[in-house]
This record gives structure tokens, C-alpha cells and sequence, in this order.
């Protein structure tokens, strides 16, 4: 059976949110050295345009996993894992700001590695930490496991 896994509605508004406030406040430090409001305007729209790009458009994602494979989808790009020579760890920080949970910020993040290859980091944001939760589950990561995978040979060559 194949579970998807794709960006939230929620998690994009709440990222737009911040998108406009980041906008807002360098578009304000600007204000005490520009005095026009157009060129304020177009940091505004600068901003926010780099931020929608970078930290939206660039993250939308969709994560597929059957019994075999992991398939990760970003914009163009497609990446097959299979999961029997592929380890995986995932990483679940809550920051809190101030006192009260109402001010926190849970990033998830899922570390792939192919046998012999370099470590792969996969930012799941967007698709929520309840999907995310669900996503481990059907890797068979609980608590603290992790999939480790034999160490390649280095050889020092002295030519």
C-alpha cells in the first residue's frame, strides 16, 4: 500500500504569515534610511517574493512510501530510496518563544542515506508534524532507532 505525504494547506498560510511579518519589519528598518515609500514598497514586495520562493516554493514537497521504496518529489526533482540499503533517521525540533506554547516553531527533518553515499537532508515543514509522526511510523522508526549502514573502506592512495 502506498501512504502520500504533501504539503499543507495550514503549513503554507502559517508560512506566508511569517513571510509578510519578515517582509514588514525589514521593509520598517528600511524606512529609517529611505525616505521613499515606493522603494519601501519594493523591499516589501522583494522580500516577500525571496521568502515565498525560497522557504514555499522551495520546500513544497510530496513524500511517497510503499513496502519497498521511499519516493520524494520536490518540484521537478524525484528521488527513489530503497529502504533496504537506505538508512533513515529523522530529527523533530519544537522551539518555543516565550513561555507559552501559542509561540513555537516545530521543524522535521528526514535523513537519508545511501550505502556509500553522502547524507541527505529532507525538509518536511510543510507537511506537518502529524504527517511527519505518521511518515516514521510507516518507516518503522520509533523512539530512537536509527538504520545504520557499514562504514565504506577508505584507502589512502600516495600517488
Amino acid at each position: 500500500m502506498i501512504h502520500t505525504y504533501k504539503a499543507r494547506i495550514y503549513r503554507i498560510l502559517v508560512n506566508i504569515a511569517m513571510g509578510l511579518a519578515v517582509a514588514a519589519v525589514i521593509s520598517a528598518v528600511a524606512g529609517f534610511f529611505i525616505s521613499s515609500n515606493i522603494i519601501r514598497a519594493l523591499i516589501f514586495i522583494a522580500v516577500l517574493a525571496g521568502y515565498v520562493w525560497l522557504v514555499i516554493i522551495g520546500n513544497l514537497i510530496t513524500i511517497e512510501v510503499d513496502e519497498k521504496t521511499l519516493t520524494v518529489k520536490k518540484g521537478k526533482k524525484t528521488d527513489v530510496y530503497d529502504l533496504a540499503t537506505t538508512a533513515v533517521r529523522a530529527e523533530l525540533v519544537t522551539t518555543t518563544y516565550g513561555r507559552s506554547r501559542a509561540g513555537s516553531d516545530t521543524s522535521c527533518t528526514l535523513y537519508l542515506t545511501r550505502q556509500g553515499e553522502q547524507e541527505v537532508s529532507v525538509d518536511c515543514e510543510l507537511i506537518g508534524v502529524s504527517q511527519f509522526n505518521e511518515l516514521l511510523g510507516n518507516l518503522g522508526i520509533t523512539g530512537d532507532t536509527v538504520t545504520k549502514l557499514e562504514e565504506p573502506v577508505h584507502t589512502k592512495d600516495n600517488n
